[in-house]
């Protein structure tokens, strides 16, 4: 309808296109229409999102929240002891012949752990076993002679207390050969060689240190006012806790404990036991938390959380999330929490008990969010 308004080179025939009402129009029409359909089709992709949000529904672990009842409970730090600590030694000297055990391998029990060499030790054996034979022959001729009255009684004395001289010289010299060998008075761990292969040892001189690791003693250190608790050991949950494995706790029991206070700390030393367990390695100097829970209340009630249950808000607040079983929805609850222990932490402030809160997953909720209570697979 306006075409007849312009020419073919989109002049107005009117004169200017600022002095022609119709063509501006024609221009604003043109010129809106992109707009128009951008506007559109954001309008429906932003349906499409809503559609989507509300269709999709987030399956979440619920977990009720019950007030349980402390108990009695304290924490020390202590230390890994071998049950005993041996440094070995030849009894006689010589030459060191064998050392071939290596530091850190068990010995079981009777094993060789070092010998020195033996022959000397040998040829004194066999000379003394002759000098023995010998008397013991020359005792029985004098036996036989002063039966008869051919000799006198003196005789037979002098023979007798030479046969039992070389009697006891013989073993001494089997003695001294057996010492020329180390074993294993236990299942015993090589910490440390003192000493190396083919040098000279004096008798009583350490050759290598062991330790018997078959049970460990864990030494901690107790105030006066709870070394009371000892003569009920027997009540008490004691319990090892490794840096490395805090998930794992292995039992304790009663050893035994210091009746003198150190004098600068006033504290009383106690010996637990741990039987070696096989399915870690515990090491003789190893730093070792222990946990003492008594099973009498001490008066009161404790709220915790999973770990994973634990959400923050944009200023950092610490929050967990509710979940209302009615409308299945779940809002934030702010809480002040207290110390961790394993993967629990205690709540001091917002929650008190009978809560059912979401217990991981709470940084893709927000507040009114529909979801879907898990019930399993």
């Amino acid at each position: 309808m306006y075409k007849h308004l312009v020419n073919s080179k989109g002049n107005c025939k009117m004169g200017k296109a600022a002095a022609c009402p119709s063509y501006s129009r024609v221009l604003q029409i043109k010129r809106s229409i992109p707009a128009l359909a951008v506007t559109a089709l954001l309008t429906a992709c932003g349906n499409n999102n809503a559609q989507s949000e509300q269709e999709a529904i987030r399956t979440v672990r619920v977990e009720t929240i019950a007030a349980a009842e402390v108990l009695a409970q304290r924490r020390f730090v202590g230390r890994v002891e071998a049950l005993s600590t041996v440094d070995m030694s030849f009894q006689v000297g010589g030459r060191l012949k064998e050392l071939s055990v290596q530091q850190g391998a068990v010995v079981p029990k009777g094993g060789l752990i070092a010998a020195l060499d033996s022959v000397d030790f040998i040829l004194a054996k066999r000379e003394t076993q002759a000098q023995y034979e010998f008397a013991q022959l020359d005792v029985t001729r004098k036996r036989n002679l002063a039966a008869a009255d051919t000799i006198p009684k003196v005789m037979l004395d002098e023979a007798e207390t030479a046969y039992k001289l070389r009697r006891i010289a013989l073993d001494n010299a089997r003695r001294n050969l057996s010492y020329t060998r180390i074993t294993a008075p236990f299942d015993a761990l090589i910490t440390r060689r003192l000493t190396d292969n083919h040098t000279q040892v004096s008798p009583n001189q350490p050759v290598v240190r062991v330790q018997d690791v078959s049970t460990l003693k864990i030494s901690i250190n107790v105030p006066e006012s709870l070394i009371k608790l000892v003569k009920r050991a027997d009540q008490l949950a004691i319990e090892a806790i490794f840096p490395g494995k805090p998930e794992k706790r292995l039992s304790l029991r009663y050893l035994e404990h210091a009746t003198e206070a150190d004098a600068v700390a006033q504290t009383y030393e106690v010996v637990l036991a741990l039987n070696n367990p096989g399915d870690m390695t515990v090491l003789p100097g190893m730093t070792v938390n222990v946990a003492i829970a008594s099973p009498f209340s001490n008066g009161t009630s404790e709220i915790t959380v999973p770990l994973s249950g634990i959400d923050t808000d944009e200023q950092g607040s610490t929050r967990v999330w509710i979940f209302d079983p009615q409308s299945a929805t779940v809002s934030p609850r702010p809480i002040a929490i207290g110390p961790a222990a394993s993967e629990r932490v205690s709540v001091l402030a917002g929650l008190t008990g009978g809560e059912q809160i979401v217990s991981a997953g709470g940084h893709l909720l927000h507040d009114g969010m529909k979801v879907r209570r898990f019930t399993g697979f």
